[in-house]
């Protein structure tokens, strides 16, 4: 049995349906948040839109609070959660750099875990065209300041968004340089697709967010 590691973003949801694909029993998606403003790290994603979305897959979510100065600590904590649970090895979606996936893999290597990096090394612009042509959809929830404008939080991952990431210098088009974070609304994993009813770009010490305020999940 095996967890997936599951910031709601494409990434880890392309990680988890090739995994799943390949005949791995993916049964729990582990998410941390920053227990100081219960959200996911990073994207601003709200800690209860998660829930919606393991709901829509079908799957379990272990969401563990994590403070600034002792993550490492944490993540080893629900890692050996996981490994209570019957869990045997953790999915990542983690593509570049290396040191990314040396450190999921010195985690789960820390409590006898296994480290699945199923999309590891991959090229980048293989891997968005993997994602939509599988027919995932995920939007925009936060920016780089010097790359995004607030009226590009919410936008559709497809066809706009790569005519223009293309004429962006530097811009790696899944954001493995920090450039970007989404959230997956629907897909072949999900029975019931999300979503966002109310939103409204924000800017937090000057990075760009999407602040999903309301969501909905229906039938496909």
């Amino acid at each position: 049995m095996y967890a997936a590691s599951w910031s709601g973003g494409k990434d880890g949801c392309l990680a988890t349906y090739r995994a799943i694909e390949q005949g791995l029993p993916v049964r729990f998606l582990l998410n941390t948040i920053a227990d100081t403003y219960q959200r996911v790290r990073f994207h601003g994603t709200p800690k209860d839109l998660l829930h919606a979305q393991a709901e829509a897959m079908g799957l379990e979510l272990l969401q563990w609070p994590t403070p600034d100065d002792s993550y490492e600590e944490s993540y080893l904590a629900a890692l050996r959660d996981l490994k209570s649970r019957g869990v045997t090895g953790v999915v990542f979606g983690d593509i570049f750099p290396e040191a990314n996936r040396d450190w999921g893999v010195r985690m789960c290597e820390a409590v006898g875990l296994e480290a699945v990096h199923p999309i590891y090394g991959m090229d980048t612009q293989a891997v968005m065209a993997e994602f939509l042509g599988a027919r995932f959809e995920a939007v925009i929830v936060s920016g780089r300041p010097d790359i995004f404008s607030g009226e590009q939080m919410g936008m559709k991952l497809g066809t706009e968004f790569l005519q223009w990431a293309a004429a962006q210098p530097g811009l790696d088009v899944c954001g493995e340089n920090g450039e970007y974070h989404t959230v997956v609304l629907d897909g072949p994993l999900f029975r019931r697709r999300l979503e966002i009813t109310e939103s409204e770009p924000v800017q937090v010490n000057g990075h760009w967010f999407l602040d999903v305020r309301a969501w909905e999940l229906r039938e496909k």
